[in-house]
């Protein structure tokens, strides 16, 4: 049986408040009465999802809701309930991830909830920490717990276009979803590339190599955006958009089935190195250097490995030449 997801609409909200009194009652959590004062029959509260101010999104078989999860503005998680007919098939999880990114898209940095005992080890493996001891909060025993999100991306499908779905930085991307990366190369028209190095220990293997920026686009982003955000983030400079082109788009594949959309950017910029600054714990060190002295380089090991880079030689051939 196949299970969808989405966001909730406002014919929703009863039927997903509905399956939670179901499986309150099914888990023996006691009288569900508590809830029910607290959230279903709270009017306010309950306008709040179905405007869309609070969130929630559901998971649904045929046309039966067997999952929830609920949050309110402020980043907590009020409500994370399966159907116990569908357990143990990733819904939480999946419902969770949901639930997060949109938070971080909203501008929530820390995501709270409060745990059942039963619940924690699930919350834990996610990668949320426990913030205190366990407490008794109407009628139920909780752990307060918290999570601190990574960045978000849009995802793509096979022919780079946005699905409308989101993913954070860090945890395993479905089989057949890309997201956007960006290179971004700047040149001064004398046939010099402004190149940089990454600092040291950041646990990739591009720590303590030379390169040119790069970085994924983040939810919102459309590539031009994402290409001036990481070169004013890694640099410090503010490029011309004016003075740029999308020279190149590919994909890669990597060995887990991480797969990305690749842009390419190359920007017309004059600086000098003194003009750099650095984004700690990313960027270290930059200069200018010729095409002959990038490839000394990547033959050395100093330079990132031309795997990155398939359109070197068209980009070289393009903007080598000293006008």
């Amino acid at each position: 049986m196949t299970i969808t997801y989405r966001k909730a609409t406002a014919d929703d909200i009863r039927p997903a408040f509905d399956l939670i009194e179901k499986v309150w009652k099914d888990s023996g959590f006691g009288k569900f009465d508590v809830l029910q004062k607290s959230v279903t029959q709270n009017a306010e509260e309950f306008e709040k999802y179905a405007s869309g101010k609070h969130i929630m999104f559901v998971a649904q078989a045929d046309k039966n809701i067997v999952g929830v999860i609920g949050a309110n503005d402020t980043g907590f998680i009020h409500e994370l309930f399966i159907d116990g007919a569908f357990e143990r098939r990733g819904i939480a999880t999946e419902l969770l991830s949901r639930a997060v990114c949109v938070l971080k898209v909203r501008g929530i940095d820390v995501i709270r909830l409060g745990s059942s005992r039963l619940a924690i080890t699930f919350y834990e493996k996610y990668g949320f920490i426990k913030t205190g001891e366990e407490q008794l909060i109407n009628g139920f025993m909780t752990t307060p717990m918290e999570y601190k999100p990574n960045e978000i991306w849009d995802i793509l499908d096979e022919n780079g276009n946005k699905t409308g779905r989101l993913h954070e930085r860090g945890k395993k991307i479905a089989p057949g979803d890309y997201h956007l990366v960006v290179y971004v190369w700047k040149h001064n028209g004398r046939g010099e590339w402004l190149i940089d190095k990454r600092a040291e220990d950041r646990g990739t293997e591009t720590d303590g190599k030379w390169e040119t920026t790069s970085g994924a686009a983040l939810a919102g982003d459309d590539s031009l955006t994402a290409a001036l955000r990481e070169t004013k983030e890694e640099l410090g400079l503010e490029l011309d958009p004016n003075k740029g082109i999308l020279f190149n788009r590919f994909t890669h594949h990597v060995d887990d089935g991480h797969r990305d959309y690749v842009d390419v950017w190359v920007f017309e910029h004059e600086c000098s190195v003194k003009d750099v600054h650095f984004q700690e714990s990313e960027t270290c060190d930059a200069m200018w250097a010729t095409a002959d002295k990038i490839r000394e380089m990547m033959a050395s090991g100093e330079f990132v490995s031309e795997w990155f880079y398939p359109y070197l030689n068209e980009m070289f051939e393009k903007w080598g030449a000293i006008k």
